[in-house]
């Protein structure tokens, strides 16, 4: 496992638009950090306001499967 591993963990790779990318450019440059600081900082964020109890995470496969009728 690498040095960069082991202190930030697995790594992501994601497409934004051109627009998104100048903002997230425009957001770094303006705090003096990096573009993918920025974005493990939204992450972070995103993932602390949508917690959820395991139990309440709904799993569309399975509600698909509770709705459809039994056959016969």
């Amino acid at each position: 496992m690498s040095d960069r591993s082991k202190k930030l963990g697995p790594r992501v790779t994601v497409s934004v638009t051109p627009g998104d990318y100048d903002t997230l450019n425009t957001l770094a440059e303006k705090d003096d950090v990096s573009v993918s600081w920025v974005v493990r900082r939204a992450i972070h964020e995103y993932l602390r306001r949508h917690q959820q109890p395991a139990r309440a995470v709904r799993r569309p496969a399975l509600d698909k499967q509770a709705a459809a009728p039994e056959r016969t």
